[in-house]
């Protein structure tokens, strides 16, 4: 009679067990990456000055970025134009391709279907940067000119770690404001935080 009883319990412990391990599988991977941002931020808190933590990439998971180059400050407010871009996976930290400085507009967060982007470009060209499969995945488009010196008619392309996959040719200026426009703003411009002691433990 006591086997019998005790059958249906070892059942139900297999479900609770079975139930709460991902759980906590994940939320030790989540714990893991942000203790190794904040690690990294710390040993190199004199040569990264500025940072800030974005979802992009594979499953929009987050990513470390370190703002370089010029610095711009606007009410207070820090931002850049170009970054190093970090990763976390398989318990370490490795280095992207950078986001380098495409335009004199401050990085942006833009979205299309379910993913995260990094952006930047000026009036007639827009580049945007994502992280696939571990590699840096960018797409740059142009309004293309006819005058001479302007003409970027085979500069609209896909790349993946600065290789062309894909060459999307001529865009004239309504094939431009189409691909421009597919990607959908999340932040206008991404605010940089200083590499302190108490912004390492803010995110």
């Amino acid at each position: 009679m006591k086997s019998k009883k005790f059958i249906p319990f070892l059942f139900i412990l297999t479900l609770l067990l079975f139930n709460t391990v991902p759980a906590h599988a994940a939320q030790n991977k989540t714990q893991s990456s942000k203790k190794a941002y904040q690690q990294f931020l710390y040993k190199n808190r004199e040569k990264n000055k500025y940072f800030q933590i974005v979802n992009i990439g594979n499953k929009n998971t987050p990513v470390l970025i370190i703002g370089t180059g010029k610095k711009e400050a606007v009410n207070g407010k820090t931002y850049f134009n170009n970054c190093k871009v970090y990763t976390f996976s398989d318990n370490h930290i490795k280095q992207m391709e950078p986001f380098q400085n495409y335009g004199g507009r401050f990085i942006s967060l833009k979205k299309k279907k379910g993913k995260y982007y990094l952006c930047n470009g000026g009036s007639d060209f827009s580049s945007l940067y994502t992280i696939k499969n571990g590699k840096a995945i960018t797409h740059e488009y142009f309004n293309c000119h006819s005058a001479k010196g302007t003409d970027r008619t085979n500069q609209s392309v896909f790349k993946k770690d600065k290789k062309i996959i894909k060459n999307l040719g001529y865009l004239n200026a309504e094939k431009y404001r189409k691909y421009r426009d597919s990607y959908k703003i999340v932040k206008s411009s991404i605010i940089f935080k200083q590499n302190t002691h108490s912004n390492r433990k803010t995110f």
